[in-house]
């Protein structure tokens, strides 16, 4: 990317832009540049890094390109803060870990991949599935777990791997995602803004906790007295 983004033809009609980080603080206004200079898109959207636009009829890879080209990209003058977010998650045997059912058991690696994942910076790229179900980038290889064939029930608060993925269901649901642990704090509110505390581009690093620490957790969530820790970088 050494203009400092990089253009993915996802289909005729779709394409998706994707920005280094030096540009990724005015996203939006890029996308609203784009939507004015195709009135033929029919639906835009953005991560905290890329901007995706579908049309109604298919414009020529040369047409983005001179379209994005047109439009004055500028570097931010100054970094944009990123927040860092430390996500509690426990381990308990009386959360689900299908980390058992995939390694059949064998402890010596279930203890070796939670210390990877432990170790592992992910960045949170988008909400969807269902409300508050923020997906989490940056899933070492060496961690990727396959789906389930079968969906499963899964508890409010399991922080799961699909495939290159993370997530943390935010209610209870049928989920064919694997089961690494729970999260004892609520990933949304409906009741006032912002609705969601992570926000897309911000860091998530998780810190083990024991069930007595869970269970506090929860209990200051229930009477208003739990704030999520984060750092800026």
């Amino acid at each position: 990317m050494s203009k400092g983004y990089r253009v993915i033809q996802i289909s005729i009609l779709c394409y998706s832009i994707e920005f280094e980080q030096e540009f990724t603080g005015s996203i939006p206004q890029y996308k609203a540049a784009l939507l004015n200079h195709f009135p033929s898109v029919l639906e835009g959207t953005n991560t905290f890094n890329r901007i995706n636009l579908l049309f109604d009829q298919a414009p020529s890879y040369e047409a983005i390109i001179k379209a994005i080209e047109s439009i004055a990209f500028t570097k931010a003058s100054h970094p944009v803060p990123v927040k860092i977010w430390e996500v509690p998650i426990c381990f308990d045997t009386s959360f689900t870990n299908d980390l058992a059912t995939v390694y059949k058991g064998d402890d010596q690696k279930i203890e070796a991949y939670r210390d990877h994942f432990l170790a592992t910076t992910f960045t949170l790229e988008f909400y969807g599935f269902m409300p508050g179900f923020g997906y989490l980038s940056g899933l070492p290889k060496a961690l990727h777990l396959p789906r389930k064939n079968n969906p499963s029930a899964t508890l409010q608060g399991s922080v799961s791997v699909g495939g290159a993925q993370v997530g943390v269901y935010p209610q209870d649901s049928p989920g064919g995602w694997q089961c690494l642990g729970n999260c004892p704090i609520n990933w949304i509110n409906f009741i006032k803004e912002p609705y969601v505390f992570i926000a897309i581009g911000d860091k998530v690093r998780f810190v083990a906790i024991d069930l007595n620490t869970h269970q506090k957790i929860r209990s200051e969530i229930t009477m208003g007295q739990y704030q999520p820790k984060h750092t800026l970088r």
